[in-house]
């Protein structure tokens, strides 16, 4: 039982089914098929505006794919570029008909010159080189991968470098110039050569007709893909890098690219780093190893995907954990404001994804398991994912209204018939780490952390009522209350048909899977004469965020028709105001230094009056009747009641925050703002204690002599910390690896394959045959 809740009960997570769908989209209205071709794993996928579907594959190749029998599914193969090797491509832009490949050190084009459809002359269009480092200091495997391509609205070229040295970020050396062994460094003695002026860690633009790059941004680890939005504004997806530093950015994320940024890997130390501001991520996909890779802006040229309301919406892949999010992104002024919800779920490693002209959804999976998967060699498959079935009523929001009632609101009006005996199936789970779509979930990265995000409790919440709202588009659902911030799933029946028959639709289960948690703003609107009243939910404070975030509500429709009257709107809430600069620190880690004290402000504006009620730790500072602000040492959460008049003209509230160490004002994220009965989120002491029954009463110092030395001489091929070999991975992260994982590896070395590490087979002139591994130092 959860504890101080009556009738809620533990449950256990859900496992997957062996017979769950390999694609199975969590709301209706969906077909999914497979595409009729045999390639190995396959990294990037774009169309051309013609249709054509361009696949670049993780062995090299590339390769060009037609629909010829006009069933919507690209079945013809035509290889155009045929040559393997480890400069393998992971960013690809269709642009002013020539397609552009990112490759380890150079960019190329690719253009058809006899207009066959096919692309027959390639062109090195941009490069660059590794920084002069001394020996032994740079990571040749990771730092100059080109990561991402995207191409700007005036024609540049934008790639991302990986990071200079994963295991050694600061990229710290001794007097001698080499990396101290960790047994015997002084800190003292210890230089910092990392550098914001290399182009490693980067994000690179090629301007028109220039192959010599100029830095636009820094700190950023793994760019896997990097895509313009409809107002010009680059996006990137950044993976998580906590297992190697514990505080480089433990999330992976979602990046706006700002000009002069620093994105946080290697973060902010102050020696090494002092002077750099991190920037924090647009939104964070957690809990953490999701290993966010392609993604697309819903904004094809041709049709978009999905329902009107995912127009221009990121369509991002999970790959370690097989998800496809759909990721709403509100520009303000200040910045962007995102709100995510998991779509679909996959017995498959998800690598990308792109939209065609007819606006279907290509999914390029990897087969095998994550990290890495199969390799270059593996089998990849190909998705494609069609909105095929409009009339579905399309859940559009889903929220707590308060501690026990729960909306979710479709798109159209339900038929009473199809819910009124299906509501029984109805299902509410809550837990620190409980997502949509749980029950569907294949992958679970090997990581010490994922294992504890699986062992922590999870409750099932009884639905002891249901309604339909007065709309009839909304479903309204009574439970045990629920105070302490968490995430939650529901999971609904879905009446009708689970896909629409047509040749090659794979089966889906029914049902329909969201994810919600207890962020947002009680609000209430009361006219001057008394006669009429709303009171609800709203996602954000800002009237512009919570209007476009909710654009597809009836609910919040008349909300919006009612505030042209003269009145009165109260906003009351908790503003979670800790660390806004300051990156999370991963669970059982610590640093060895203590961050500053932070002074945070919070700016509202509106264009009628204002007032503004906080409480403990927050200080409110009046700039006339329209503008105030929040004033915060070093703050936790803070309580709030806002109030604006409104009738004064279109409703306009804003609000921005900014600290004592940075004056730039950004936009607040969802999870900041919390309802006002909400208890929030404190620290699961299970997650800074581990224990491992297996290794319990284990010897460090013989296990190190074990790795060093012995028979068995790890460390010929292995290193730690800088102390080994180069032949295979780099162990220092293994701490964060949980048991069964590093046990698989060990049984099972090809179960999945380091892409840094790969083996091959030369043919020498003489006859003879040798493997190795390409160590990048020629």
């Amino acid at each position: 039982k959860a504890p101080g809740v009556r009738g809620v009960e533990a449950v256990s997570r859900p496992t997957a089914p062996a017979d769950a769908p390999v694609v199975q989209m969590l709301v209706p209205g969906f077909a999914i098929r497979e595409l009729p071709v045999s390639l190995t794993n396959i990294n990037n996928v774009e169309y051309a505006p013609d249709g054509r579907l361009f696949a670049a594959a993780y062995n090299g190749r590339l390769h060009v794919l037609r629909d010829t029998d006009s069933d919507g599914l690209e079945d013809q193969v035509t290889t155009f570029l045929d040559k393997e090797g480890d400069d393998y491509p992971l960013g690809m832009a269709y642009h002013d008909k020539s397609l552009y490949v990112v490759r380890r050190y150079h960019i190329a084009m690719h253009v058809d010159t006899n207009g066959d459809g096919v692309p027959d002359r390639e062109e090195r269009v941009a490069t660059w080189t590794d920084p002069e480092l001394p020996r032994g200091l740079l990571d040749p495997r990771r730092v100059s991968g080109g990561l991402g391509l995207a191409v700007g609205p005036d024609g540049s070229l934008y790639t991302s470098t990986g990071s200079l040295n994963t295991f050694n970020a600061y990229v710290l050396a001794g007097r001698d110039g080499q990396r101290p062994k960790p047994d015997t460094a002084n800190p003292a003695d210890q230089t910092s050569y990392y550098d914001l002026r290399q182009t490693a860690g980067a994000v690179l633009k090629f301007a028109p007709g220039s192959k010599q790059p100029e830095i636009i941004a820094t700190g950023v680890r793994y760019l896997t893909s990097m895509q313009f939005n409809r107002f010009g504004d680059l996006f990137a997806t950044d993976q998580e890098g906590a297992t190697w530093l514990p505080n480089g950015n433990p999330f992976d994320e979602l990046l706006e690219i700002r000009p002069g940024r620093h994105y946080g890997f290697p973060p902010r130390h102050p020696k090494y780093l002092p002077k750099v501001i991190d920037e924090p991520s647009v939104f964070d996909y957690a809990p953490q190893h999701q290993s966010t890779c392609g993604f697309r802006f819903n904004e094809s040229k041709g049709a978009a995907w999905g329902p009107g309301f995912w127009a221009s919406d990121a369509i991002v892949t999970g790959e370690s954990r097989g998800k496809l999010f759909r990721t709403k992104l509100v520009k303000t002024p200040s910045g962007y404001v995102a709100q995510n919800q998991i779509i679909a779920c996959l017995g498959i490693l998800p690598v990308d994804v792109a939209i065609s002209p007819r606006g279907d959804l290509i999914v390029a999976c990897h087969s095998g398991e994550p990290d890495w998967g199969t390799g270059p060699a593996g089998h990849g498959r190909l998705f494609k994912i069609s909105y095929v079935d409009p009339s579905a009523p399309q859940p559009v929001a889903v929220w707590a209204s308060s501690p026990t009632e729960t909306w979710v609101e479709f798109d159209k009006p339900l038929k009473v018939e199809d819910w009124t005996n299906r509501l029984s199936g109805t299902r509410v789970e809550g837990g620190r780490y409980v997502a949509a779509g749980d029950r569907f979930e294949r992958f679970r990265p090997g990581y010490a952390v994922v294992q504890h995000q699986g062992r922590a409790p999870r409750y099932e919440f009884p639905v002891l009522s249901t309604a339909l709202g007065a709309d009839g588009r909304s479903i309204v659902l009574r439970t045990p209350a629920r105070t302490s911030a968490a995430s939650f799933s529901v999971m609904l029946p879905s009446p009708g048909s689970a896909g629409v028959a047509a040749k090659r639709v794979l089966s889906r289960s029914s049902g329909i899977d969201l994810g919600f948690d207890l962020t947002g703003i009680q609000a209430v609107w009361q006219s001057d004469d008394r006669s009429e009243e709303w009171s609800g939910w709203l996602p954000h404070l800002d009237w512009a965020v919570a209007s476009e975030l909710t654009a597809a509500s009836e609910v919040h429709n008349r909300l919006r028709r009612l505030v042209e009257r003269a009145g009165m709107l109260t906003l009351s809430g908790q503003l979670d105001l800790t660390s806004m600069l300051h990156p999370a620190v991963q669970p059982n880690s610590t640093l060895n230094y203590v961050y500053p004290d932070e002074t945070v402000t919070v700016a509202f504006d509106a264009g009628s009056k204002l007032t503004l009620k906080a409480g403990a730790g927050g200080r409110v500072e009046s700039s006339g009747t329209t503008s105030v602000k929040i004033v915060a040492q070093n703050p936790n959460t803070i309580p709030i009641i806002l109030t604006v008049a409104t009738g004064h003209g279109p409703l306009r509230l804003s609000l921005s925050w900014s600290t004592g160490d940075d004056s730039r004002p950004r936009a607040l994220p969802l999870r900041r703002v919390l309802m006002p009965w909400v208890t929030p989120a404190r620290e699961d002491p299970s997650e800074t204690s581990r224990t491992i029954p297996q290794i319990a009463g284990g010897d460090w110092a013989a296990g190190k002599a074990l790795f060093f030395g012995s028979k068995l001489n790890c460390a010929s091929c292995h290193s730690i910390r800088g102390e080994g070999g180069k032949i295979g991975p780099e162990l220092t992260n293994l701490v964060h690896r949980d048991y069964d994982s590093v046990l698989r590896d060990i049984r099972q070395p090809s179960a999945a394959l380091n892409p840094d590490f790969l083996a091959y087979l030369v043919d020498l002139a003489d006859g003879r045959i040798v493997s190795g591994v390409l160590n990048g130092s020629t």
